[in-house]
């Protein structure tokens, strides 16, 4: 048996404004892509292939599905005219559908089903037509009329047409409170009504109440609430003191601190209504923003801003330089030290020699204040091996691996965006600035952060 899943571009318009960027059968329901849940329900159903057809554009599903081979099952895709009923449909693809049985999908809908269930013997009982329906969508069967059976067991089998975010917000949570979920869900999860991704970081002041589905890559900073009926998407931080309830919070979110987010959408800088559909973008960066993942390289433009800036501050620091680091030495105040530390998220690692100057005596006190410090540094700039301003440098270590894993747009930097804002230098303040900046740097504003942090350090 195949499955067919017809689906019109203007059944999904809603959701462009929530979910940028994303195409519409990828939207994450409770962190799983609708496709799965398709493609799920079609394995459970006894198909071997599924083909997608739409008149919108399927590139950004065919990229992450590709041929179906991590599900064990044939993926195609197909294209078609907003106008074209399903009969036409089926019989531009009558070459797929010339097996014996196909299962449409007809409509942007979502199947409630259970995993647990027997579908196999539901599907090859019923004769061809269309079995289940709902105001958005239907499924039918095509092809030969199977073994019908009327005393067979029929398993519970619904439709919910997904057509607005009050629909989805709703979907979400009726997920979360299923208890042991009738669906596969992302995560690890231990005990009931709780799914935890990858590399999730919890203080131990953390309060997690369930149902909640955390996804990858997150950090819950101290005091934070999370739950109940609450979906953490991926690479998301919830900053000191916030609470979450009731809301979903998508990828590449950031939730300032202090913060009460109830029966909410938190996508990037907005913030959503369910119901209603209303939204508002945040101004302020430091209460929600959006986090995107950088590469480690940079533009070729922000890359000559660096180097322009990193030239500067060589011409500022050269004299005072010649001047003190020969006097600092003599008094042993200057100390030297080489390590590896790694330079980009991808893992690529450079030795450096780091400064470390004594305090005592208003000569360390210049030195400091002028980062004299940071002076050999700056050459690596020129080299490109350094941005003049990025993330505070991870040492290669063993354990330093994972803690890079989970530093999105992580780029080392002489000087960090922390000394910048002149946040508490620990590793979640560090953290929610560098991924502030990761997203929303750009050249001039490195410029500025590098001059700031510079002068912070003089005004200290």
């Amino acid at each position: 048996m195949k499955t067919l899943v017809v689906i019109r571009e203007k059944d999904y318009e809603w959701l462009y404004p929530v979910f940028p960027g994303v195409h519409p059968l990828l939207v994450p329901v409770c962190n799983k892509p609708y496709a799965e849940f398709l493609i799920d329900f079609a394995i459970l159903a006894g198909s071997n292939a599924i083909r997608f057809v739409s008149d919108g554009q399927l590139g950004g599903l065919e990229h992450y599905c590709e041929n179906g081979s991590r599900w064990g099952i044939e993926i195609s895709y197909a294209s078609m005219l907003g106008d074209e009923d399903l009969e036409t449909v089926i019989d531009k693809n009558r070459r797929y559908c010339s097996a014996d049985r196909i299962l449409c999908i007809s409509g942007f809908v979502f199947i409630r089903y259970n995993k647990q269930h027997d579908y196999k013997k539901l599907i090859a009982s019923l004769s061809p037509g269309e079995f289940i329906s709902c105001s958005h969508g239907s499924l039918s069967l095509l092809g030969n009329t199977g073994n019908i059976d009327n005393s067979a067991e029929k398993p519970e089998l619904s439709l919910v047409g997904l057509d607005s975010t009050g629909v989805y917000y709703r979907l979400s949570v009726e997920i979360l409170k299923c208890g042991s979920s009738p669906y596969v869900l992302p995560g690890y999860s231990s005990e009931a009504d709780c799914h935890i991704g990858r590399n999730v970081v919890m203080s131990k002041s953390t309060e997690i109440r369930k149902p909640v589905i955390i996804g990858n890559n997150v950090q819950l900073l101290a005091g934070s609430v999370v739950g109940p009926d609450s979906v953490i998407g991926s690479n998301v931080i919830i900053d000191r003191e916030s609470t979450i309830i009731g809301s979903i919070v998508l990828d590449n979110t950031y939730i300032g601190e202090n913060l009460d987010l109830e029966n909410r959408i938190a996508a990037g800088n907005i913030l959503i209504e369910p119901e209603s559909g209303a939204s508002l973008a945040m101004e302020d960066p430091h209460l929600l923003t959006g986090i995107k993942k950088r590469g480690g390289g940079g533009t070729v433009f922000q890359t000559f801003v660096h180097l322009f800036v990193a030239v500067l501050l060589i011409t500022i620091m050269l004299v005072p330089f010649a001047l003190l680091f020969p006097i600092l030495r003599l008094q042993g105040k200057w100390h030297e030290s080489s390590n590896t530390y790694y330079t980009s998220s991808s893992g690529k690692t450079l030795t450096l020699t780091t400064v470390a100057i004594d305090r005592s005596g208003p000569l360390s006190a210049l030195a400091l204040a002028l980062s004299l410090d940071r002076f050999a540094l700056l050459f690596r700039v020129l080299g490109g091996q350094l941005a003049i301003i990025g993330s505070q440098p991870v040492a290669a270590t063993p354990g330093s691996r994972m803690v890079l894993e989970r530093m999105t747009g992580y780029r080392a930097g002489v000087f960090s965006y922390a000394e910048a804002e002149e946040w508490p230098v620990n590793g979640g303040d560090t953290a929610i600035v560098e991924l502030f900046y990761a997203a929303h740097g750009t050249p001039l504003q490195d410029v500025v952060m590098t001059f700031k942090a510079f002068f912070n350090r003089i005004h200290e």
